[in-house]
């Protein structure tokens, strides 16, 4: 009987020494910088200046708006984005589990299929979403970096749609309501390759520094802090 407890005790307690573990190697994923493409900071000044706007579980990055962005991202207009709009001034993109990401728009959309899905692994999806002057908003995070690295971040965005004819394949009916698209996206989402580490990810190819793995925001936050420019 002791034995049976014991070993009912280890299975019950194993799960939360799973999510101590995995918070741990993301705290230390996050201080630890990965490789990055020194390439785009040779000889450049840094002056592309973007965001980071994170909540507790999801970051995304926002780029600023110019006409250069609208010429790379034109896309969007056949699907009746707000590119155009005086209003404009960043691109707010993020990469996430399919079935997770288009479904739960706030916490409260939550449900269970749609965690287990994205926990043990789902197709991904990246969301482009129009924003305003979000520079003083609660929670941003500035980063400064070259116009060669802002150039090779916007590549990989692009290059991490799925194409259908040759063009973005749109998620048809997909939005939450604010002038915001999905799209199809390369890759697939689960625990081990969150949407967050798709972020360290952009940054990396822009040849700022991120952390070897950050499967939180809050890894992503702690490396902010301890080694991204900002000014």
């Amino acid at each position: 009987m002791h034995k049976l407890l014991k070993r009912l005790g280890l299975f019950i307690a194993a799960p939360f020494f799973v999510v101590i573990l995995y918070l741990a190697a993301a705290f230390i994923g996050g201080i630890i910088p990965a490789s990055k493409n020194e390439t785009v900071n040779s000889t450049q000044s840094k002056t592309k200046r973007i965001f980071l706007t994170a909540n507790a579980l999801h970051a995304d990055i926002a780029i600023p708006v110019d006409d250069a962005i609208r010429e790379k991202f034109t896309f969007l207009q056949d699907a009746g984005f707000p590119l155009d709009n005086p209003g404009l001034e960043y691109l707010i993109i993020g990469w996430g589990s399919r079935e997770f990401y288009t479904n739960t728009a706030q916490y409260s959309d939550m449900e269970f299929g749609t965690i287990w899905r994205a926990a043990t692994g789902d197709a991904a999806a990246l969301h482009i979403a129009p924003g305003g002057d979000i520079s003083k908003s609660e929670g941003v995070m500035p980063i400064i970096m070259t116009q060669a690295g802002f150039d090779e971040m916007i590549d990989f965005m692009l290059g991490s749609l799925q194409l259908a004819n040759q063009k973005p394949d749109l998620i048809e009916g997909a939005t939450f309501g604010y002038g915001d698209l999905f799209y199809e996206a390369k890759g697939r989402f689960n625990i081990f390759n969150p949407c967050n580490v798709w972020v360290s990810q952009a940054l990396n190819t822009a040849g700022v520094s991120a952390g070897i793995w950050t499967p939180t925001t809050y890894s992503l936050r702690l490396h902010h802090k301890l080694y991204i420019e900002t000014k």
